[in-house]
């Protein structure tokens, strides 16, 4: 009978595994063992991790979504939104809205590219960056309550704005700078084999369902989330894991009012 292996001498795959863990407790509110937390191995955000997020969050959200309607019938559209919106914030704990704020507070803030990079190490959020929460939660909200089919919809803005995440911050990364250390580099460095890989498995996901609106929503996602890097990067110092929160919601954002046309 052999004895457990030290902490050193783990094994690869569940180092890969723990890691992995971590990752989903980065990205998300979701429960993991305690024992993940103070295991020591590096943070792993990788696409499988983005990947996983995405449809751990998706499909909890739909099955909340069926579970209102099934049962509590009720329940009036508008409120079944907020109810959806606020689970979907606190699924997340906010952390792509805060990307949204420091975002677009270094984006619009009037100052030196020095007081920008304070800016985005400052947990108090500026005019700009309150005015882009409101509207962001404004734009989930309307995004939500109009987005058909509602419970595709609502199970695939978190993936597909996950799965096209790694391999869009490897295209921008081409052009524009990386900030150091973080988020933003782990996932311009990780392997693009990887990050197209978990791109097409996005794309066949939108594929699949056969709805034509669903695989429209799918190149609002990609393209949206392009334009917007292009758009801002330029005006912040450069690529982070604050853009890759503020890409994320921009994607789940831009898929559900796709869906709403």
């Amino acid at each position: 009978m052999t004895s457990p292996s030290p902490e050193g001498e783990r094994p690869g795959f569940m180092l890969r595994v723990e890691g992995f863990l971590l990752g989903l407790a980065f990205l998300t509110r979701l429960p993991v063992p305690r024992s993940i937390h103070l295991s020591g191995v590096p943070l792993r955000i990788g696409p499988a991790t983005l990947l996983g997020a995405g449809l751990l969050l998706g499909g909890i959200l739909a099955f909340f979504s069926w579970t209102l309607r099934r049962f509590f019938p009720v329940v009036p559209l508008p409120l079944e939104t907020l109810i959806l919106l606020g689970a979907w914030i606190l699924l997340t704990g906010g952390i792509h809205l805060d990307g949204v704020a420091d975002t677009l507070e270094c984006a619009y803030a009037p100052v030196s590219p020095e007081e920008k990079r304070r800016i985005r190490k400052d947990p108090r959020k500026g005019v700009f960056g309150i005015l882009a929460l409101i509207l962001y939660v404004l734009a989930k909200g309307t995004g939500i309550f109009l987005a058909h089919p509602r419970l595709l919809a609502i199970f695939l803005a978190p993936v597909l704005s996950r799965a096209f995440l790694p391999e869009v911050s490897r295209i921008l990364a081409r052009r524009f700078p990386v900030g150091e250390g973080g988020l933003g580099k782990t996932l311009v460095e990780g392997s693009g084999v990887a990050s197209l890989g978990v791109l097409l498995l996005g794309a066949l996901g939108a594929i699949l369902p056969g709805e034509e609106r669903i695989f429209w929503g799918a190149g609002a996602v990609l393209l949206g989330m392009l334009f917007l890097g292009r758009l801002y990067l330029p005006k912040v110092d450069g690529f982070s894991g604050d853009v890759a929160g503020f890409l994320v919601e921009s994607g789940e954002i831009l898929f559900l009012l796709a869906l709403s046309l």
